[in-house]
């Protein structure tokens, strides 16, 4: 699975690359995301590294891989004005809405929606020396990885986001 127009570095097992070979401030040509959407429908989850892009750039970038949505219509705090598509994630406002500072409950991106994206591209503004980490999961192997008894069961299953 070769790549001639990006670098594909993987970073773990099951999940996750670096991207390199790209400049997100400029415009990409259509051969680079091909091979970007190549690489994340591997990986499921994409780096790049040392990117300097402010909103305008992440939504041009966001949207050569199909429609941009609209931001996480649920929680606070609104989305960025001008930008619609983009909400802002702060560690302190999670704080003062939750009182605790990691995590929260395991979640996916806007899958209650009738018609969920593709796909969630985080930017990173300001990283905190340590901590503020985001974890992925790749459903994909976990469902592959089930006996086969227990992923004839999972195809039985039905779920409903109230």
């Amino acid at each position: 699975m070769g790549y001639k127009h990006i670098e594909v570095k993987q970073v773990a097992g099951f999940i996750g690359a670096e991207i390199g070979g790209v400049d997100l401030s400029r415009s990409l040509s259509e051969e680079q995301v091909q091979e970007i959407r190549k690489a994340l429908l591997k990986w499921k989850v994409l780096f790049f590294r040392g990117q300097n892009i402010d909103h305008a750039a992440q939504v041009e970038f966001t949207s050569r891989f199909g429609e941009v949505t609209f931001a996480h219509p649920l929680g606070e705090p609104e989305p960025v004005l001008g930008f619609p598509q983009i909400k802002p994630v702060d560690r302190k406002l999670y704080e003062q809405q939750y009182g605790f500072r990691t995590g929260g409950p395991w979640h996916t991106d806007v899958t209650a929606a009738i018609n969920p994206p593709a796909a969630s591209i985080l930017r990173a503004v300001n990283v905190p020396s340590f901590g503020g980490d985001t974890q992925w999961s790749n459903l994909v192997a976990a469902y592959e990885g089930l006996s086969a008894p227990l992923r004839s069961l999972a195809d039985t299953l039905k779920a409903e986001h109230l």
